[in-house]
């Protein structure tokens, strides 16, 4: 419902480049609209999702039990790098000490200030901006080469 969720979010597709890098398993916190991406790219890489993945309820019950973002944060807290738009995610993970990297758009809210890679609200959260309005393939095949870096 967001009216600049155009211009923060991105498909699925996108996350290619980093499900590519040797040893990476791409797990999905996404629920509601965007999760039915999982089933397009199933094809071309393989992404966790925990819901039917885990063959359980959990989908249908994900941060229901126990309270909102309570099982988004438990599970960001026990994997080793939360990638995401600029979306409440990217503040609890970051709130949460969690090592996340964040996708941002060419303007991005001025959270995010101008120019840095860094957070200095966040310690542990690294900032990946698209070098032009729209253009994500710059941002994930830099993600891709700073994890295979760092694995």
């Amino acid at each position: 419902g967001y009216r600049e969720d155009r211009y923060r979010s991105m498909a699925l597709s996108h996350f290619a480049p980093l499900a590519a890098v040797r040893g990476v398993t791409l797990i999905s916190l996404q629920k509601g609209p965007g999760s039915e991406q999982i089933s397009l790219v199933r094809d071309r890489f393989r992404v966790v999702d925990l819901g039917s993945d885990l063959g359980s309820d959990l989908g249908s019950r994900f941060d229901e039990r126990s309270g909102s973002f309570m099982d988004t944060a438990a599970i960001m807290k026990n994997v080793d790098l939360v990638i995401t738009s600029d979306t409440a995610a990217a503040h609890l993970a970051g709130a949460l000490g969690a090592r996340v990297w964040v996708a941002l758009r060419f303007a991005p809210d001025w959270r995010w200030l101008t120019a840095r890679s860094d957070s200095p609200w966040y310690p542990t959260m690294r900032l990946f901006r698209q070098r032009r309005l729209g253009d994500w393939s710059h941002v994930f095949h830099s993600m891709a080469d700073e994890l295979a870096r760092v694995i």
